[in-house]
């Protein structure tokens, strides 16, 4: 497991960010080998923690204080709960889990990714139905 660079440590599915699929200064992903990283996640202290080797789940302090917070974040902002996600990649794995986000995220009129910081598909302005 940790070979699908565009999950990050904390669960997040990098695919699923503005910054990962901004045309102009596309990010790669915060695990990625090539490409430029953005600063925010290159600083993360989530990502640079050495207590796990390529998940949060991994580490004997999970879920950990700043773990826990970005979950309430992200699920106040996006609706998103990383604790669920980190327990379904341990559960199904990576794969299944990148096959799971695409079914949920998948636009139903172009057929692109959303992105989850927009309540619409930045491709072709669909509203999400909520």
């Amino acid at each position: 497991m940790g070979s699908i660079t565009t999950i990050a440590p904390c669960g997040i599915n990098c695919t699923l960010c503005h910054a990962f699929q901004d045309v102009k200064k596309k990010c790669p992903g915060c695990r990625s080998k090539i490409g430029v990283i953005r600063k925010s996640c290159l600083n993360c202290a989530i990502s640079n923690c050495d207590k796990k080797t390529n998940y949060c789940f991994e580490c004997m302090e999970y879920p950990c204080k700043q773990l826990k917070y970005l979950d309430k974040q992200y699920q106040l902002r996006y609706k998103i709960n990383i604790l669920e996600n980190l327990d379904y990649i341990r559960q199904k794995g990576e794969e299944a889990f990148i096959v799971s986000q695409n079914e949920k995220y998948t636009c139903p009129d172009c057929g692109k990714l959303r992105t989850v910081h927009y309540d619409y598909c930045i491709y072709c302005k669909q509203e999400k139905k909520k």
